[in-house]
């Protein structure tokens, strides 16, 4: 290839990567303006940025990797409750030399403030469970419904705890809604928290708020005053 073929090939390549990382500005900009609508008309915050949530829970998908970072965070009130949603990532670097890689992963956290802190207890699918749950040393708890118990994965520090919040209505609610056999949860400190490994939308934050408030809203009251 002659020079001026050589040139005109490093002008289309900058033409192209241009190109592209306009439309992915512009594809930003348009989320930003999206999220900041939604959230207005709910009486939301919208922050586009904020760093500190990177390390805001401490099970999955927290403390992993590097490159950790947090972005489109919600905050505000839903059914009455104080919510925080937001979009966490991290990096992980693999293999070495030429073959050397680097993978973002992307989830959507959502969360709700639960009136008092308490015990960490972790449901998620059999199987999957495994792999997700992110706290080492916690045993795995056996409830009396067999068909849960092969369907559900569940981890705790605290098995009273575990019981009170994984009564008969609520394994029978669980084991018939699908949000629940597709997204484990998480009581952890101060929070009910929820995740999946996708970048967020709006439609997204608004099911998995319902879903924490639906799950809270099996959470016997004695639970609160014990």
């Amino acid at each position: 290839m002659g020079s001026t073929g050589t040139v005109l090939l490093v002008i289309g390549v900058v033409i192209v990567v241009g190109a592209v990382l306009y439309f992915q500005y512009q594809a930003h900009k348009k989320k930003v303006a999206e999220f900041t609508t939604f959230a207005a008309q709910r009486g939301w915050r919208y922050i586009e940025r904020d760093r500190t949530l990177k390390d805001r829970f401490l099970g999955t998908p927290f403390g992993k990797g590097h490159g950790r970072d947090a972005r489109h965070i919600l905050r505000g009130e839903h059914r009455g409750r104080q919510l925080l949603v937001f979009e966490y990532s991290y990096k992980e670097t693999h293999g070495s030399g030429d073959s050397q890689r680097t993978e973002t992963y992307h989830h959507t956290v959502a969360s709700v403030y639960i009136p008092e802190p308490k015990p960490m207890l972790e449901v998620g699918r059999e199987g999957l469970g495994r792999k997700l749950l992110g706290f080492v040393g916690m045993r795995d708890l056996q409830l009396e419904s067999e068909q849960f118990n092969e369907t559900f994965h569940i981890r705790t520090d605290n098995d009273k705890f575990a019981y009170d919040i994984l009564h008969p209505r609520m394994m029978e609610w669980m084991l018939a809604d699908q949000r629940a056999l597709d997204n484990g949860f998480r009581f952890e400190r101060g929070d009910l928290v929820v995740w999946d490994r996708e970048k967020i939308d709006l439609q997204k934050a608004q099911w998995m708020l319902d879903y924490l408030c639906d799950i809270l809203d099996q959470v016997p009251s004695f639970v609160w005053k014990s």
